[in-house]
């Protein structure tokens, strides 16, 4: 063996693939990268998910954990639905008269925050007042004929935001009934605390909490029951 014998193993080494080297090498004109496009030019680079122009995956598929804090009235996509047949038990088991959404929450019959309708399924005879977002009409006569009375859920930030669409630091029914259409004549209202307020406000209503009270009269403002 001398050093003017010695090689690498076969296959170790492969020659560099020569490109643009004129038509007749194979591999000339345009160097292996097709015709035209982003991938012909240099500096081409994307996105490891980029899906060729298409909708991508991530806009595709349903998405968890966000809240929109901009929302202040706007109707959700469903509400949970509870019947009045119901509503003599979970007051029995809660120990009250008053169905509020905490009670229902407390009892796991609806998520923390979740919008309900109450319907007329069933019969009512315990007089209760209940607070809900919405009422069906048979749900709304089932109750008063059983001494109760029923009352239109509103979040405190949500009137603040029906204030400031209708320009006015005064709210009352008629406010309320201009910018809700699910409200109407002889439809009574209780307020509840949502979030937080930041201007002063005088509140007209039916009922509301003591926590939203607060709220309101820490800001300079003021609330008559009618």
């Amino acid at each position: 063996m001398k050093l003017s014998n010695l090689k690498p193993a076969k296959g170790s080494i492969k020659s560099r693939k020569r490109i643009g080297r004129g038509v007749g090498s194979g591999t000339g004109r345009t160097s292996t990268r097709g015709h035209k496009g982003a991938k012909s030019r240099s500096g081409f680079s994307n996105m490891r998910y980029f899906q060729g122009g298409q909708m991508p995956l991530q806009k595709l598929v349903p998405k968890r954990g966000f809240k929109n804090v901009h929302r202040r009235y706007s109707r959700p996509a469903a509400y949970a639905p509870v019947n009045i047949g119901d509503l003599a038990a979970y007051a029995e088991k809660a120990g009250v008269q008053e169905i509020t959404p905490a009670v229902l929450e407390q009892l796991g019959v609806i998520n923390k925050g979740q919008d309900y309708k109450v319907l007329g399924d069933g019969n009512l005879t315990v007089a209760l007042q209940v607070t809900a977002n919405r009422f069906s009409a048979a749900a709304k006569k089932a109750i008063a004929e059983a001494g109760g009375k029923s009352f239109l859920l509103y979040k405190l930030n949500t009137v603040q935001g029906i204030a400031h669409a209708a320009g006015v630091d005064t709210v009352d029914l008629a406010v309320l009934r201009k910018h809700s259409k699910h409200l109407v004549e002889g439809d009574a209202v209780h307020v509840l605390a949502e979030g937080s307020i930041s201007h002063k406000l005088v509140l007209k209503v039916n009922k509301i909490s003591d926590e939203a009270r607060q709220q309101v009269e820490a800001q300079g403002g003021s609330v008559e029951l009618v």
